[in-house]
């Protein structure tokens, strides 16, 4: 039996050790090869400072195609640069190594903190390898202002442009060097409009400079305290690169009425028309109040097609300040067919207001519109008189026009050659367009008057479609003589008898 034992005895040694032998082999594939170690790794809070990270290679394969990865999760420590890292091939016992900026925020306390490396690179035979290193990031102590900036005349006026002066002091036991300083408004309703970076090439321990800066204010700013912020950066004493955020009070301490713009639209002439007439409206738009910007006039004419534009009807105006107005012409034509009354025209005046907000005044121009009113006589008239008689004059008033006119009154008007008399007016009373009235005159021829050549002139006043009195005037030819006249034979058209006969066409 012990025989029998020794003589399997070898064989499962052998075993054994070629299975222990592949499980070494086995696991040492997958033991990563790259060992990572760090220099440089303390900082004081509020400074950037460049870490150093050195990878090794201590396994028995050369590594190639490697990838570092650099992250921070920690709140308050960033990595500024060198957050990645390429290298073809590191071989078996070499090394290789590269620098990545960290800023460590002023507000973290001291402490340890992590970074993160993920690390992959290829392993011959075995494929991408991926493994994640942890680094520490120790904060030695704690940030020790350095810099103190003061504000004077730090009052804002809302709506305004604001000059304060900034006082930059370094209150440091060191001399502080190349510094450099941003300015920024964490409030929408301020911002910085003058310069916002500066450099200061030195400041020594206990100096200070200053400088102005412009603020300016929305219009709806309300009172309150406000700040703006300063990012610092500079170079201590040590050499180390260090960043300082400081906040600069500011206060708000009137409020300012936020006015809207006034626009108004003025006709300058508002005159009457008449069907078919070819008229111009000037109107003028004035701003009060606030200024405008882009402005333009748009005109809608009238919804019954009676009134058509001759120029275009949009305007720009441009910008108006307060205070400030313009002047714009539209051109029209009014159809014949129009009857009298008032057009509506509508006028739209858009723009753009200080806050950049699109709005718009309208206003109605209303077109007056006249009938047509022309007076003549139906007869062709030429009077012959004796200076010093009295004349009667029989004729028949005809209105030509688009509207009857109400209470019609006709007289002669008196002059140096005809003198009003009893009878010298009459009154007609509504006259109908193409319907002629009868009426009769009488006049004297003044006694010093000369002979020859002159007018007989009639007045017609009525009162049109408004109920407004209007006046009108016909000249009759008018021959003054010494002698009595030789009255002309009657006239073959008949008079007023001929034109009735021959309207109803009896002749």
């Amino acid at each position: 039996m012990i025989m029998n034992g020794k003589k399997y005895l070898i064989p499962i040694l052998f075993v054994c050790l070629i299975a222990g032998q592949i499980g070494i082999t086995y696991a040492e594939d997958y033991i990563p090869h790259l060992q990572v170690t760090t220099t440089n790794t303390v900082l004081a809070a509020g400074s950037k400072g460049s870490i150093g990270i050195t990878l090794y290679n201590s396994g028995n394969f050369d590594v190639t195609e490697i990838e570092a990865l650099l992250s921070s999760a920690t709140p308050g420590v960033s990595i500024l640069g060198g957050s990645q890292y390429v290298n073809n091939k590191i071989g078996i016992g070499a090394s290789a190594s590269y620098s990545t900026t960290v800023m460590v925020d002023q507000s973290v306390a001291v402490g340890a903190y992590p970074i993160s490396m993920v690390l992959s690179y290829l392993r011959a035979g075995r494929g991408i390898v991926t493994v994640t290193v942890p680094l520490t990031i120790v904060v030695n102590q704690p940030s020790l202002p350095a810099v103190k900036i003061t504000a004077s005349a730090s009052k804002i006026t809302p709506g305004a442009e604001s000059v304060i002066t900034l006082t930059v002091e370094n209150v440091a036991n060191s001399t502080l060097s190349s510094i450099d300083l941003t300015l920024s408004s964490i409030s929408p309703l301020l911002a910085v409009t003058s310069q916002v970076n500066y450099h200061i090439t030195e400041l020594k321990q206990g100096g200070s400079i200053s400088f102005d800066t412009t603020i300016r204010s929305l219009e709806n700013t309300p009172i309150g305290a406000y700040s703006i912020t300063a990012q610092v950066w500079y170079t201590n004493g040590s050499g180390v690169e260090t960043r300082q955020t400081v906040n600069i009070p500011l206060e708000v301490t009137t409020s300012k009425v936020i006015k809207s713009p006034v626009i108004t639209i003025t006709n300058l002439n508002p005159s009457r028309v008449i069907p078919g007439q070819q008229f111009s409206v000037d109107l003028q738009v004035s701003c009060a109040d606030a200024a405008v910007y882009n402005v333009k006039a748009v005109l809608t004419t009238d919804v019954t097609g009676l009134i058509s534009p001759l120029n275009p009807t949009t305007v720009s105006i441009g910008d108006l300040t307060v205070g400030g107005n313009a002047k714009f012409t539209y051109i029209l034509l009014l159809s014949g067919s129009a009857t009298a009354g008032d057009i509506p025209l509508t006028v739209n005046v858009k723009y753009i207001d200080s806050k950049g907000v699109q709005g718009v005044a309208t206003e109605t121009i209303t077109i007056p519109v006249e009938n047509l009113v022309q007076f003549s006589l139906m007869e062709d008239m030429v009077i012959i008189a004796q200076k010093g008689s009295t004349q009667t004059m029989e004729a028949n008033l005809l209105l030509v026009g688009t509207g009857k006119v109400e209470f019609t009154k006709i007289q002669v008007l008196p002059d140096t050659h005809v003198n009003q008399i009893a009878g010298s007016t009459e009154y007609l009373g509504a006259i109908d367009p193409d319907s002629p009235v009868p009426f009769t005159l009488k006049y004297a021829v003044s006694n010093s008057s000369t002979t020859g050549d002159y007018n007989l002139k009639l007045r017609i006043t009525y009162l049109d479609s408004r109920n407004t009195q209007q006046n009108s005037t016909l000249s009759i030819p008018l021959t003054v003589t010494n002698s009595s006249p030789v009255i002309p034979p009657p006239s073959s058209d008949g008079g007023i008898w001929g034109w009735l006969r021959r309207l109803f066409g009896l002749q």
